[in-house]
C-alpha cells in the first residue's frame, strides 16, 4: 500500500486509506512508523485515514505555506475520497491538528484528543521557548501559532460532536491534566486516564499490548 497524495494551494497532502466502514480521521506528524499500529484493528471496523499536514511527515515541505491551514487540507482530502462525515483522533501535537479540524467543519462528529492538555496549550512560557529554538521546523512553530490564535474553551465548548480526552497516569502531564478535568467535564468531554501508561505507550505509535488497549477502549 502506497501513499495517496492531494494537491492544494501549490503543496501535495500524504495520506493512507485502510479498511471499510466508516470514516476515522488519524493526525500524523511524522513518517514513521509507516502506519500506526492500531490502525490493523481499527481497519477491521472504519476506513482509517492517515493523513500528513503539508510542512509534516511524507506530506511536502514548502517554506512558504499556511501551516495553521489542517482543516482545509483533510476536508481536500475528504473530499477527494468522496467522504462526508467522519471522526478524528490524534495524540501529542495531532490531538491539537485534530481540534483544528474539529472546529472547521460540522462533519466532524467524533474527536479524540490523547496526550495533550486540550486547553491552554502552549503555555505563554511554552511558546516563548519554541520561538527560541532554533531546531524547530518552521512548520511547527507556525501550526503553533495558528493553534494558539483560539480559545480552545469557546472552540470545544460550541464543538457539537462526540469529544474525548485521555492520557497515560506515567504521563508527566497527568497533573495538568487533571486540574483541567471538570473544565474538559463541563463543556462535554468524557476524560479518560489509563493505569500505568506513559506518554509512548499511551499514544497511537505504541505496538505494544498497550497501545492496543488503547485504540480498542477507545472504538
Amino acid at each position: 500500500m502506497t501513499y495517496r497524495y492531494v494537491e492544494r494551494s501549490g503543496a501535495r497532502i500524504a495520506y493512507r486509506v485502510s479498511g471499510a466502514g466508516p470514516a476515522l480521521v488519524l493526525m500524523k506528524n511524522s513518517r514513521r512508523p509507516l502506519d500506526y499500529p492500531v490502525v490493523t484493528p481499527l481497519a477491521q471496523r472504519f476506513r482509517v485515514l492517515q493523513i500528513h499536514p503539508v510542512g509534516f511527515g511524507s506530506s511536502d515541505r514548502p517554506d512558504d505555506y499556511d501551516f495553521g491551514s489542517v482543516g482545509d487540507q483533510v476536508l481536500a482530502v475528504l473530499d477527494h475520497e468522496g467522504i462526508g462525515r467522519f471522526g478524528i483522533w490524534g495524540f501529542s501535537q495531532p490531538a491539537c491538528m485534530a481540534a483544528l479540524v474539529a472546529r472547521s467543519t460540522d462533519r466532524a462528529v467524533a474527536l479524540v484528543m490523547g496526550g495533550v492538555t486540550p486547553i491552554g496549550f502552549p503555555t505563554d512560557g511554552e511558546m516563548r521557548r519554541m520561538e527560541r529554538e532554533p531546531r524547530l521546523p518552521r512548520a511547527a512553530l507556525e501550526f503553533w501559532r495558528a493553534y494558539r490564535s483560539f480559545d480552545w474553551h469557546h472552540e470545544l465548548r460550541l464543538y457539537g460532536g462526540a469529544k474525548v480526552a485521555y492520557l497515560g497516569t506515567a504521563d508527566p502531564a497527568i497533573r495538568r491534566l487533571r486540574r483541567l478535568q471538570p473544565v474538559l467535564e463541563g463543556i462535554g468531554f468524557e476524560y479518560l486516564e489509563f493505569e500505568g501508561l506513559n506518554h509512548s505507550t499511551c499514544g497511537l505509535g505504541d505496538a505494544s499490548a498497550d497501545g492496543r488497549r488503547v485504540a480498542s477502549d477507545r472504538t
